[in-house]
C-alpha cells in the first residue's frame, strides 16, 4: 500500500512537472518570429509619464480640487504601472524564448548567445529591481521614477533576438 501510495506521487510529481515544461514552451499558439515581428517595446512607452506629478499639478490649480482626488488618482495609476510592469515581465521572458528558440534553430555557432544573454538578462533585473524600489520610494514621497533603463533592456533583447534571425529567414 505503501509503495503505491509512493509510486502514485512520485507519478503526479513528473506528471506536474511535465506540464510545468510544456507550458513554459509554448508561444500562445502563434509563431514566435510572427510574435517578435509584431512586438515592439514602445507599448511600455506610456510607462514614463504614468506616474509624473504634472497631472497632479494640474489638478491642484482647478477650482474644486480635493487632496483626496489626488491621492485616489496616484493609488489608480500606481496600479496601472504595475500592470506595465508585469507584462513587460511578461514580454522579456517571451523575448527570452523566442531568442533560445532562434538560436537552437540556427545553423551557426551561437557560442557567445548563453553569455550576452545572461547580460542582458541582470541588466532587465536589476532595473526592474531599481524600478519597485522607486515605485515605492516616490509612494512615500520621495523621488521619481525613471523607467528608460527597463524599457532599454527590454528594447536591447528585442534587437539581440531579431539579430540572431538568419537573413534567408526574413525574407
Amino acid at each position: 500500500m505503501l509503495v503505491l501510495l509512493i509510486s502514485s506521487l512520485t507519478l503526479a510529481a513528473f506528471a506536474l512537472l511535465f506540464w510545468t515544461l510544456v507550458q513554459r514552451s509554448r508561444f500562445g499558439g502563434c509563431d514566435p518570429l510572427d510574435w517578435l515581428e509584431d512586438f515592439s517595446a514602445a507599448t511600455y512607452r506610456p510607462m514614463e509619464r504614468l506616474l509624473s506629478d504634472r497631472d497632479t499639478a494640474f489638478l491642484a490649480a482647478q477650482d474644486g480640487f480635493e487632496p483626496a482626488i489626488a491621492r485616489r488618482l496616484r493609488r489608480q495609476r500606481i496600479a496601472i504601472f504595475q500592470s506595465y510592469v508585469a507584462g513587460m515581465i511578461r514580454d522579456f521572458h517571451r523575448l527570452l524564448r523566442v531568442a533560445r528558440f532562434i538560436a537552437v534553430y540556427s545553423t551557426q555557432d551561437q557560442t557567445p548567445f548563453a553569455s550576452s544573454l545572461w547580460r542582458l538578462r541582470w541588466s532587465f533585473y536589476r532595473s526592474v529591481i531599481a524600478v519597485e524600489i522607486r515605485v515605492a520610494l516616490s509612494v512615500a514621497g520621495i523621488g521619481t521614477v525613471n523607467t528608460r533603463p527597463l524599457i532599454a533592456a527590454v528594447e536591447r533583447l528585442h534587437v539581440y533576438a531579431e539579430s540572431l534571425i538568419p537573413a534567408t529567414a526574413i525574407e
